[in-house]
């Protein structure tokens, strides 16, 4: 029969493990330095060999931090911890998973991640992470990181971000690195900086899920530079912007909310010139299709931007300066007129309370302005002071529908409206990334009632500005169906269906009613 006694071998040896003839079966060996267990196993048809077992196992591509641990030690096993995620960092290689337990962590920052490298905390309520550094981003990530469970505190300055790639190490991206189930709570800071100058590949992109923002005065993602992002389960609270695409930035965001703050979602401008093209077959005004040649091997595509030759602007919005007083009638706005003949007039019309200019309704945005800044008057009223305004003008671009496959160097492309002009052969026509969010099932709460949520909240004050849930800037444009704290619905800027009032509006929906209303009235002789 078999010694029914355990028997413990010892060694206070570092790193010494013993050996199959050295640990009988029914042992186990203990090493009282590094604190680990051993035990010889033998599997029949295998053989047998001596493992560690319980929580001082070393491993070869795990790295383990706790708030105990010390960065000189190993960081192999939990007796054997780091004390931060940049001391597991510094050692960590291709396909390393360091591993954080529950504790709060100051870190020297940016935190560089290798390629390839993944930081898992044991819980997103647990595991709190705070910069040294509020001049710094907090971590620089890199092709295929993985970070998850875990929330950022602390201090930030403006602009400064929770994730951002790396500017001085310039990679070539495979793989999206992707952030998983955490929380900001550092005010005024970025959650995502995606600078796509700061990556190279056709991966210039992150990707998150379940990442919520509640960084009062920050922003929830910036994605610019040709920058792009897929995004769901995104929840901005009390935002400066909730999400920004710029300078050709784009991002997709599913089943997301913004809630409070000033902005909700914000696409503002076009790339830098991505190619230019010239015009090969002439075009009569009221075109949408055109022939195209010098725009290389690769067609334009759905997201580019185009115009011919000259960028014209419309009128997006006037704003009040003064509001007068003494009206005793509607004033009379004059715009100044359009720069082109095929131009039309902005126009718009004033509205009088209590002797003032309280609010100014734009019949016509116009078009074929050259000057950005066209002047704008109000009639002085019979007695008082006369009214000012200021207008805002943004540049006209079209987007593209689609494009063939460039045949001997010519691709004919299809834009989304008619061209109120004549286009002629040798046409310069610049192609540009668009600054696009594409944003499905989204829910705004409250937008535009600040970044303070101690008065944001609508009981404490708060009132919404609904048209802050969407920004088209110079050039940039939002595609969104969305839901509002009164349960509005709206697709895009174009329907509205209101439930309290129980009616549908918008541009999309009149125009689509005219064109199918239109002719049956016509077949019915009216």
């Amino acid at each position: 029969m078999a010694d029914p006694r355990i028997r413990i071998k010892r060694s206070a040896v570092p790193n010494k493990k013993p050996t199959v003839q050295q640990l009988p079966l029914g042992k186990l060996g203990l090493n009282t330095y590094d604190a680990e267990l051993f035990v010889r196993r033998e599997r029949s048809g295998i053989g047998t060999d001596v493992v560690s077992v319980g929580m001082g196992a070393t491993v070869t591509n795990i790295l383990y931090v706790t708030s105990d641990g010390s960065d000189s030690n190993t960081g192999k096993k939990l007796g054997d911890a780091k004390a931060t995620i940049a001391g597991a960092v510094a050692i960590s290689t291709t396909g390393t998973i360091i591993r954080v337990s529950a504790g709060d962590y100051t870190e020297s920052n940016p935190i560089k991640l290798p390629p390839q490298v993944s930081i898992v905390g044991d819980s997103l309520r647990e595991v709190t992470v705070r910069p040294n550094d509020a001049a710094e981003d907090l971590f620089h990530v890199a092709p295929g990181n993985y970070i998850t469970e875990m929330s950022f505190n602390g201090s930030l300055d403006a602009g400064k971000a929770c994730f951002a790639f790396d500017p001085d190490t310039i990679r070539t991206s495979t793989q999206s690195p992707y952030i998983r189930n955490c929380t900001n709570f550092i005010s005024n800071s970025i959650g995502l900086k995606i600078d796509g100058d700061a990556v190279g590949g056709d991966f210039n992109s992150m990707v998150t899920d379940s990442f919520t923002q509640y960084n009062q005065g920050g922003i929830g993602a910036s994605i610019t530079n040709d920058g792009y992002a897929q995004i769901v389960s995104f929840f901005t609270i009390a935002t400066d912007i909730g999400i920004y695409c710029g300078s050709g930035g784009q991002c997709d965001i599913t089943n997301s909310n913004s809630s409070f703050g000033n902005y909700g979602l914000v696409a503002d401008g076009v790339s830098s010139t991505f190619t230019a093209g010239i015009v090969t077959t002439a075009a009569a005004a009221g075109s949408d299709t055109f022939e195209i040649a010098g725009l290389g091997t690769s067609r334009p595509y759905d997201g580019q931007v185009i115009y011919f030759e000259n960028l014209y602007y419309e009128l997006k919005s006037i704003t009040i300066t003064n509001e007068g007083s003494g009206y005793t009638s509607t004033p009379v706005v004059t715009i100044a007129g359009a720069d082109e003949s095929w131009g039309i007039d902005a126009t718009a019309r004033a509205n009088v309370v209590n002797g003032r200019v309280t609010s100014v309704d734009i019949i016509s945005n116009g078009r074929g302005y050259t000057n950005t800044s066209p002047n704008i008057t109000v009639s002085a009223p019979d007695s008082g002071t006369t009214a000012t305004l200021s207008l805002e003008m943004i540049p006209k671009y079209y987007e593209v529908v689609s494009a063939t496959q460039p045949n001997l160097g010519i691709s004919t492309v299809t834009i989304n409206e008619q061209v109120p002009h004549a286009v002629g052969v040798g046409t310069t026509t610049p192609v540009f990334r668009q600054s696009r969010v594409l944003a499905s099932s989204h829910a705004f709460e409250y937008i535009g009632s600040g970044t303070d949520i101690q008065t944001a909240l609508p009981q404490l004050g708060g009132v919404t500005i609904t048209e802050n849930e969407v920004d088209n800037r110079s050039g940039g444009r939002v595609i969104y169906t969305s839901t509002d704290q009164a349960g509005n619905f709206k697709i895009g800027d174009g329907v509205t269906i209101n439930q309290s009032e129980g009616n549908i509006t918008g541009n999309a929906y009149q125009k689509s009613v005219l064109n199918n209303v239109t002719p049956l009235i016509l077949a019915l002789g009216g």
